[in-house]
Protein backbone atom coordinates (compact mmCIF):
# COMPACT_ATOMS: atom_id res chain seq x y z
CA UNK A 1 0.00 0.00 0.00
CA UNK A 2 0.86 3.39 -0.93
CA UNK A 3 1.79 5.84 1.96
CA UNK A 4 -0.12 8.73 0.41
CA UNK A 5 -3.09 6.83 -0.49
CA UNK A 6 -6.10 6.14 2.36
CA UNK A 7 -8.45 2.54 2.40
CA UNK A 8 -12.42 4.22 2.28
CA UNK A 9 -13.36 1.19 2.83
CA UNK A 10 -10.91 1.03 6.16
CA UNK A 11 -12.48 4.66 6.99
CA UNK A 12 -16.15 3.50 6.54
CA UNK A 13 -15.15 0.49 8.86
CA UNK A 14 -13.97 2.76 11.58
CA UNK A 15 -17.24 5.25 11.32
CA UNK A 16 -19.36 2.20 11.36
CA UNK A 17 -17.67 0.95 14.86
CA UNK A 18 -18.10 4.61 16.53
CA UNK A 19 -21.43 4.50 15.23
CA UNK A 20 -22.45 1.03 16.75
CA UNK A 21 -20.72 2.28 19.54
CA UNK A 22 -22.89 5.17 20.50
CA UNK A 23 -25.59 2.88 19.47
CA UNK A 24 -25.12 0.48 21.42
CA UNK A 25 -24.97 3.14 24.62
CA UNK A 26 -27.89 5.05 24.14
CA UNK A 27 -31.45 3.96 24.19
CA UNK A 28 -32.65 0.50 23.09
CA UNK A 29 -36.06 -0.05 24.87
CA UNK A 30 -38.76 2.50 26.13
CA UNK A 31 -41.60 0.69 28.74
CA UNK A 32 -45.00 2.83 29.27
CA UNK A 33 -46.25 2.65 32.64
CA UNK A 34 -48.37 4.62 35.09
CA UNK A 35 -46.20 6.95 36.62
CA UNK A 36 -44.38 7.97 33.19
CA UNK A 37 -41.81 6.00 30.95
CA UNK A 38 -38.93 4.32 31.70
CA UNK A 39 -36.31 3.78 29.22
CA UNK A 40 -33.67 1.08 29.18
CA UNK A 41 -30.19 1.89 27.67
CA UNK A 42 -28.43 -0.55 25.26
CA UNK A 43 -25.65 -1.71 27.95
CA UNK A 44 -28.07 -3.07 30.40
CA UNK A 45 -28.77 -5.85 28.66
CA UNK A 46 -26.44 -9.11 27.42
CA UNK A 47 -27.21 -7.88 24.00
CA UNK A 48 -25.97 -4.37 24.36
CA UNK A 49 -22.92 -5.52 26.45
CA UNK A 50 -22.23 -7.59 23.41
CA UNK A 51 -22.93 -5.14 20.60
CA UNK A 52 -20.87 -2.52 22.75
CA UNK A 53 -17.77 -5.26 22.98
CA UNK A 54 -18.16 -5.86 19.25
CA UNK A 55 -18.55 -2.41 18.02
CA UNK A 56 -15.06 -1.39 19.75
CA UNK A 57 -13.26 -4.23 18.21
CA UNK A 58 -14.66 -3.15 14.89
CA UNK A 59 -13.63 0.80 15.54
CA UNK A 60 -10.14 -1.28 16.23
CA UNK A 61 -9.67 -3.65 13.40
CA UNK A 62 -10.72 -1.34 10.74
CA UNK A 63 -8.09 1.67 12.47
CA UNK A 64 -5.68 -1.14 12.17
CA UNK A 65 -6.53 -1.89 8.48
CA UNK A 66 -6.32 1.67 7.82
CA UNK A 67 -2.75 1.98 9.63
CA UNK A 68 -0.54 -0.77 8.84
CA UNK A 69 1.10 -1.45 5.51
CA UNK A 70 1.67 -5.36 5.70
CA UNK A 71 -0.55 -7.13 3.37
CA UNK A 72 -0.72 -10.28 5.56
CA UNK A 73 -1.82 -8.26 8.39
CA UNK A 74 -4.18 -6.19 6.41
CA UNK A 75 -5.76 -9.40 5.29
CA UNK A 76 -6.38 -10.88 8.27
CA UNK A 77 -7.87 -7.12 9.48
CA UNK A 78 -10.43 -7.01 7.05
CA UNK A 79 -11.55 -10.83 8.30
CA UNK A 80 -11.65 -9.92 11.80
CA UNK A 81 -13.20 -6.57 10.56
CA UNK A 82 -16.55 -8.60 8.80
CA UNK A 83 -16.55 -11.24 11.84
CA UNK A 84 -17.23 -8.65 14.39
CA UNK A 85 -19.48 -6.35 12.34
CA UNK A 86 -21.50 -9.83 11.58
CA UNK A 87 -21.73 -10.66 15.03
CA UNK A 88 -22.62 -6.66 15.88
CA UNK A 89 -25.96 -6.77 13.36
CA UNK A 90 -26.38 -10.41 15.49
CA UNK A 91 -26.60 -8.63 18.60
CA UNK A 92 -28.96 -6.09 17.18
CA UNK A 93 -31.29 -8.58 16.04
CA UNK A 94 -30.88 -10.34 19.33
CA UNK A 95 -32.04 -7.19 20.95
CA UNK A 96 -35.36 -6.79 18.90
CA UNK A 97 -36.03 -10.47 19.93
CA UNK A 98 -35.60 -9.21 23.82
CA UNK A 99 -37.99 -6.73 23.66
CA UNK A 100 -40.97 -8.09 24.71
CA UNK A 101 -43.67 -5.78 24.40
CA UNK A 102 -41.38 -2.62 24.69
CA UNK A 103 -41.21 0.22 22.18
CA UNK A 104 -38.03 -0.13 20.31
CA UNK A 105 -35.75 3.25 20.49
CA UNK A 106 -33.45 4.28 18.03
CA UNK A 107 -30.13 3.37 19.91
CA UNK A 108 -31.02 -0.18 18.65
CA UNK A 109 -31.97 0.60 15.20
CA UNK A 110 -28.27 2.69 15.08
CA UNK A 111 -26.57 -0.36 16.09
CA UNK A 112 -28.01 -3.00 13.99
CA UNK A 113 -27.44 -0.51 11.00
CA UNK A 114 -23.44 0.01 12.04
CA UNK A 115 -23.64 -3.87 11.74
CA UNK A 116 -24.48 -3.77 8.05
CA UNK A 117 -22.35 -0.96 7.64
CA UNK A 118 -19.60 -2.60 9.20
CA UNK A 119 -20.26 -5.66 7.00
CA UNK A 120 -20.29 -3.96 3.84
CA UNK A 121 -17.52 -2.09 4.40
CA UNK A 122 -15.31 -5.30 5.37
CA UNK A 123 -15.98 -7.07 2.25
CA UNK A 124 -14.97 -3.91 0.63
CA UNK A 125 -11.75 -4.18 2.41
CA UNK A 126 -11.43 -7.80 1.95
CA UNK A 127 -11.66 -7.07 -2.06
CA UNK A 128 -8.69 -4.33 -1.27
CA UNK A 129 -6.41 -7.30 0.16
CA UNK A 130 -7.81 -10.91 -1.55
CA UNK A 131 -6.88 -13.46 0.53
CA UNK A 132 -5.84 -15.70 -2.73
CA UNK A 133 -3.40 -13.40 -3.77
CA UNK A 134 0.01 -14.29 -3.26
CA UNK A 135 2.62 -11.96 -1.42
CA UNK A 136 5.78 -11.31 -3.21
CA UNK A 137 8.68 -9.97 -0.93
CA UNK A 138 11.66 -9.03 -2.32
CA UNK A 139 14.67 -10.70 -2.28
CA UNK A 140 17.42 -9.08 -0.82
CA UNK A 141 20.37 -10.56 -2.08
CA UNK A 142 19.05 -10.61 -5.72
CA UNK A 143 17.78 -7.29 -5.33
CA UNK A 144 21.65 -6.10 -4.13
CA UNK A 145 23.10 -7.72 -7.79
CA UNK A 146 20.21 -6.31 -9.83
CA UNK A 147 21.12 -2.67 -8.49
Amino acid sequence: MESAKLSYAGIAGAVAGVLGLLGAVSKWYAVSLAGGTVTIKGTSDASGKLALAMSIALFAFSAAYVLIADARIRRSMAALMIVTAVVLTLAAVWGLTRADGASVEMGLWLTGLSGVLGIGAGVLTLKEAPVDEDIVEPDPVNAEAAS
